[in-house]
């Protein structure tokens, strides 16, 4: 067979012992080294992927690791003071990406109550516990969450028996025009004054020990200042 006159110094077509053609440009460019190949590689590949749709399925399952620890948070009583001391129930959750392998309070295992059969490893738990034999002041309850790969989350939850009400002084109380009242006073409370109404009308203030206040209401019969406690004490006082 004939073969193509070409000088003895001309690469074959498409192959050179120093490089190689780009058949798209006919444009020469160098062999890259060893590590510029790789690169190369890599990205052919992920080029290819992408056109297939198939990359971030593919860096989804090879790139998931459990880089977090559980979540774990009292949802009742919410404000951390009660004044229910006998057999209090206290309530909470906690959530794990992977699933939760064992909720300790106070180093037991809540998932090991028949009450809880099914419930290990699951995402999302919600767990409860009571503590008895409470007394006005402050009660600490540890509790250790972990998850199935190990990883774990420490609450220290402190709770606060609160069975004192709340005290309201009334400084003055006088009629004014418009057939409204004049109310000035103080509400005080051993933890946090949470709510303070005069007639069913709340006040809007921020929640203290020792909070004053002053204020015109509509005049009525029987006019009541009502004063709650964080922990749900009452105390009511007659306006007139």
């Amino acid at each position: 067979m004939l073969m193509p006159w070409r000088p003895s110094n001309t690469p074959p077509l498409g192959r050179t012992g120093a490089g190689r053609i780009d058949f798209g440009s006919m444009h020469r460019f160098s062999t890259p080294a060893a590590p510029a190949r790789t690169r190369y590689r890599r990205r052919a590949l992920r080029l290819l992927l992408v056109a297939a749709g198939l990359l971030p399925l593919l860096t989804g399952c090879l790139g998931r690791g459990d880089s977090t620890t559980p979540i774990v948070a009292i949802s009742n009583p919410k404000s951390g003071t009660t004044r229910t001391a006998d057999n209090l129930t206290i309530t909470g959750y906690a959530m794990d990406d992977f699933g939760l392998a064992s909720i300790k309070i106070n180093g037991t295992d809540v998932l090991t109550n028949p009450a809880y059969a099914g419930e290990r490893g699951k995402r999302l738990i919600r767990f409860r516990f009571t503590v008895g034999g409470l007394k006005d002041g402050e009660v600490t309850t540890h509790i250790v969450v972990t998850d199935v790969n190990g990883r774990t989350s420490t609450l220290d939850y402190h709770l606060t028996i609160d069975n004192t009400p709340p005290t309201v002084d009334l400084t003055k109380v006088a009629s004014v025009s418009g057939g409204q009242l004049h109310v000035e006073g103080e509400a005080k409370d051993n933890n946090r004054v949470a709510s303070i109404t005069i007639d069913g009308q709340p006040l809007a203030f921020t929640p203290g020990p020792d909070v004053p206040f002053s204020v015109d209401v509509p005049a009525q019969k029987g006019g009541r200042v009502v004063v709650e406690d964080s922990a749900g004490n009452k105390t009511s006082k007659l306006l007139q």
